[in-house]
């Protein structure tokens, strides 16, 4: 599952970078994910992950909702995911089982970073060579009732172990190029706490704090650093990924064909949301919060 948590990273970081600024209107945006390409169960399997997402081609949607320093995120799967950032918590919710979880955003990022940690210790053994572009596209259009422009952006990753011998700790290949609408009518207020400090350009709470930790992967801090110059909250991005992988390919995977991934918001309101929407339902049963599982066995 390594590299379908990169994207529900990656690809939300690109699709709500917010901008710091007085807080507004509540906001509900809804979105419309389409994937299409070869399974990548093969690669996250190599790496220490599970099955793939959905089929490819098969759109799925997120329903995202913004209060004040509170966003929940609901996608097709039936989990949601509260981050409270004044509060510095983050709940998961699974609505098939009834269950959630609560965890401090300061422990589960801390448990991350630290060192010692398992993402420490994966970041010990990875080297990564980044490198990425970005530049303003010069068109206007209207999405979801919103003034929008554009961006273009390239990005490429050379993902390898240390040591071993040579070739052999060659993980993965990674090629991205993007097309990016952005609109600058929509301010989310800047989600900076104590316990969930804002990244310049990119936001705080969990998204802050996930990018923080791919901050501290080689060579990523520059990365992030450069997509920070897109500007605005985003309403449409295509996306295109290359993959090239021995361990893909020593489990028989063909990943000659790349993954193509449009994210476009379908939907946006500003009216005023309830207080409910940013707490765990009553009657579901709380249970301990598993901390995500990360490549080679670490922290799973």
């Amino acid at each position: 599952m390594f590299f379908k948590r990169i994207q529900r990273v990656f690809v939300p970081g690109l699709v709500v970078m917010a901008l710091a600024g007085n807080a507004r209107a509540d906001i509900k945006v809804i979105s419309k994910m389409t994937m299409d390409g070869p399974s990548m169960a093969g690669l996250a399997g190599g790496l220490g992950g599970g099955a793939a997402a959905s089929k490819p081609g098969e759109p799925s949607k997120t329903t995202t909702y913004y209060k004040g320093n509170k966003v929940r995120v609901e996608d097709a799967s039936g989990m949601i995911t509260i981050t409270d950032n004044d509060a510095g918590t983050m709940t998961q919710i699974d609505t098939k089982k009834k269950t959630y979880s609560t965890v401090k955003l300061s422990e589960m990022l801390g448990a991350l970073n630290e060192g010692g940690g398992p993402a420490a210790q994966f970041l010990e053994m990875m080297e990564m060579k980044v490198k990425s572009d970005v530049k303003p596209g010069g068109h206007e259009r209207q999405i979801a009732g919103k003034k929008a422009t554009d961006y273009l952006w390239t990005a490429t990753m050379s993902m390898g172990m240390k040591g071993g011998d040579e070739g052999a700790g060659e993980l993965a290949n990674i090629t991205m190029e993007g097309e990016q609408w952005t609109t600058e009518e929509i301010k989310l207020p800047a989600t900076s706490t104590a316990a969930a400090p804002q990244i310049p350009g990119i936001g705080g709470g969990m998204m802050g704090g996930m990018m923080k930790m791919m901050n501290n992967m080689p060579g990523m801090k520059s990365m992030m650093e450069t997509m920070a110059k897109i500007k605005g909250f985003s309403l449409l991005t295509n996306m295109k990924i290359t993959i090239k992988s021995p361990f893909a390919e020593a489990q028989g995977q063909d990943l000659s064909k790349p993954i193509s991934n449009k994210t476009e918001v379908v939907e946006l309101s500003e009216a005023e949301l309830p207080a409910s929407l940013f707490v765990a339902p009553a009657g579901f049963k709380k249970v301990p919060y598993k901390a995500p599982q990360l490549p080679g066995g670490f922290g799973g």
